[in-house]
């Protein structure tokens, strides 16, 4: 009986915090949004998604030397947006930061790449659209290393999120995953593909980084990360003093850590 009565109040707030996926489909999402700041190495392109029924927008990064080394294959890394969103919101802001890490020596050259996520929260049609069209299109297009070692996401609030979900539920496809003031929206699904996932992580030596505010959820990812070290999966807390949920503030401290964590996992050739 017990476990009946916590079982709907988990269903009652999850329907309560966060709109149902019919719900978020009325909202007006534009999935194109080709305005983006000029910046070296910074082009918006379209992907005709059979997946979205529509084109949808996405942006792509490429290192300095990309065009002057046409035999050098890079790794990837995503950066899911928030809810709010679109492809270019944070594109030549991380970008930028990439772009110094990779000068620093905090990253190795890479690829970055920012889909459009819409408002599902990277699930349904949306996480259709990025596994089985967008991942497809820049392995074809660009010149990646194309394997689960030299694939990794991040991204802030419901990108954070995002990242974690595609992770658990395509442990296979990437080797690293950084959240930058997201949520774990835990369900039975996500809680039986973790368990599957964990060998695969464990195999493939996946990282995760997990930071939040002490004012934006700080421990929201307190027992996953429990749960990863239990089974040996490399993975960083962070909790950043006097914090909302405030994008600039996280890359402003703590991007450093999490771009050592992702080098760590990275392969680079």
């Amino acid at each position: 009986m017990k476990r009946m009565i916590f079982a709907i109040i988990a269903l009652f707030v999850l329907l309560i915090d966060e709109p149902s996926l019919a719900q978020q489909r009325t909202r007006e999402v534009k999935w194109v949004n080709p305005e983006i700041t000029e910046m070296e190495g910074l082009n918006h392109c379209i992907l005709k998604s059979n997946s979205l029924a529509c084109d949808v927008g996405y942006v792509v990064w490429t290192p300095d030397g990309y065009a002057q080394n046409p035999e050098k294959r890079y790794p990837v890394l995503y950066f899911l947006h928030g809810l709010g969103g679109n492809e270019t919101s944070d594109a030549a802001s991380f970008a930028g930061r990439v772009s110094a890490a990779i000068k620093d020596g905090l990253l190795p050259p890479l690829i970055c790449v920012f889909p459009n996520g819409g408002v599902q929260w990277y699930q349904g049609e949306v996480e259709k659209m990025i596994i089985d069209e967008l991942l497809p299109a820049i392995d074809r297009d660009y010149r990646t290393l194309a394997k689960a070692q030299s694939r990794a996401l991040t991204g802030f609030s419901m990108g954070g999120y995002g990242s974690v979900c595609l992770s658990v539920m395509h442990p296979e496809l990437f080797c690293a995953a950084g959240s930058l003031g997201g949520r774990l929206r835990a369900s039975e699904q996500l809680t039986a593909a973790t368990a599957k996932a964990m060998p695969v992580w464990k195999k493939n030596n996946f990282g995760f980084f997990f930071v939040n505010g002490d004012n934006d959820r700080p421990d929201e990812f307190k027992d996953f990360a429990a749960g990863l070290s239990r089974n040996g999966i490399d993975n960083r807390v962070m909790v950043l003093p006097d914090t909302g949920h405030d994008l600039g503030k996280y890359f402003n401290e703590s991007s450093g850590e999490m771009f050592k964590l992702l080098k760590a996992h990275i392969e680079t050739d």
